[in-house]
């Protein structure tokens, strides 16, 4: 995939004078051009309806729908922009969702602007950026198997694990090694604590 001659974005985010100042530094960068600007993930999804970018450069953390949502939106109408997320978090559980294949560039927010529009070129050539100082970390854990998002889910739902287990046709044994599993691939201390978690990210 060529990058285009003119790279079409469209930029959200939830904090206005960040969002004023991306706005204008990119509008400064040779073969980029803002078309469009979002407060929140439903205004973020009107303009790419509008405007059809070459990126969508957003936050994670937004009013509404968060910036996964906003990706699981366009995924499922078929539309394809590609998106690079522009976010201040670099825990385990965000850079694990931020693998996805819909999802093509993670970039922290306390980066150079030159790391930015490199990430942007890239992605809108048809690659894959994660900033440096991210992908020199050990690789993320690998995705909740099917089983261990429906522990998860009885889990939210109050359900202790013998009644996880009752649900579910499986030991309690089996229900509390799933568990462990999902503490350690979310890199958190309890199941209360993936809980939330997963919350934050769905």
């Amino acid at each position: 995939m060529d990058t285009p001659a003119l790279i079409r974005i469209i930029a959200a985010d939830d904090h206005r004078l960040f969002l004023d100042g991306l706005q204008r530094l990119l509008a400064e960068a040779p073969g980029l051009q803002v078309v469009a600007v979002a407060a929140n993930g439903e205004d973020a999804l009107a303009a790419v309806r509008r405007e059809r970018p070459d990126i969508l450069l957003q936050d994670i953390d937004m009013p509404g729908l968060n910036g996964f949502a906003v990706a699981d939106t366009l995924h499922g109408e078929g539309l394809a922009p590609r998106i690079v997320l522009l976010t201040m978090h670099d825990e385990t559980p965000y850079l694990l969702a931020a693998s996805r294949p819909d999802i093509q560039g993670f970039v922290l927010k306390d980066a150079a602007f030159d790391e930015l529009v490199n990430a942007i070129r890239i992605v809108a050539a048809g690659g894959r950026y994660v900033i440096p100082s991210i992908d020199a970390r050990p690789a993320p854990p690998t995705p909740l198997s099917p089983r261990e998002q429906e522990i998860l889910d009885c889990a939210g739902q109050g359900l202790t694990t013998q009644q996880t287990a009752d649900r579910l046709g499986i030991g309690a044994k089996t229900v509390e090694t799933h568990r462990a599993h999902i503490l350690q691939k979310l890199g958190v201390a309890n199941i209360t604590e993936a809980v939330r978690t997963m919350a934050r990210l769905s």
